[in-house]
């Protein structure tokens, strides 16, 4: 998916553009059913991943000792807190590229998931380790997602509507300020 604007709908004013965002397309404009199943589509994937990820991390911690052991609880602490730190700065870096703009941008095929998959298929066992290791490293990014997810608004849509909206105020302008200079017998800068 690419952040191409598309051409201007019958609902949009002439001149404006609705961009396309990564899985909700051009359904965020108008909130209908489409845009609801999208969203609620990726929350439940993410959900889905989420617990994937508890299963692994519950596999990991069953190799420190029984639930309640030392060393069990040891490495439930450890991962609770490393899970939720990593997850606070994945969730503050991937609001802030979602509200910025910086994630419709330069957006390419395939990403690292894509490739850690096929590692993990031709490695066998190393790819295992390597998948486990990776779910018990970035859990907290996971959760971030998730929680991205849910918010009412997701950042990627908070800046497509302000951009929208400038370029709605900028169409106003230009049919405001050549009305206003033709009165006054100026013409227009």
């Amino acid at each position: 998916m690419t952040s191409t604007p598309s051409e201007a709908t019958p609902e949009t004013p002439p001149g404006v553009t609705i961009v396309k965002l990564p899985i909700l397309g051009r359904t965020w404009y108008e909130r209908g059913f489409w845009y609801w199943c999208r969203r609620v589509g990726a929350a439940l994937l993410l959900a889905v991943m989420v617990a994937v990820y508890a299963a692994i991390i519950t596999g990991v911690l069953n190799l420190f000792g029984r639930p309640g052991s030392a060393g069990f609880d040891a490495a439930l602490a450890v991962e609770i807190v490393f899970s939720l730190v990593t997850g606070v700065f994945a969730f503050r870096h991937l609001w802030q590229l979602g509200v910025s703009g910086r994630s419709l941008r330069g957006r390419t095929g395939g990403g690292a998931g894509a490739g850690a998959g096929l590692v993990a298929f031709w490695a066998g066992g190393i790819g295992a380790v390597f998948l486990v290791a990776s779910a018990v490293l970035s859990a907290g990014f996971a959760l971030a997602a998730f929680a991205i997810w849910l918010a009412p608004v997701p950042p990627t849509e908070r800046y497509a509507r302000r951009v929208l909206a400038e370029d709605r105020r900028l169409q106003h302008r230009r049919h405001v300020e050549p009305a206003r200079s033709s009165k006054h017998g100026r013409r227009p800068r």
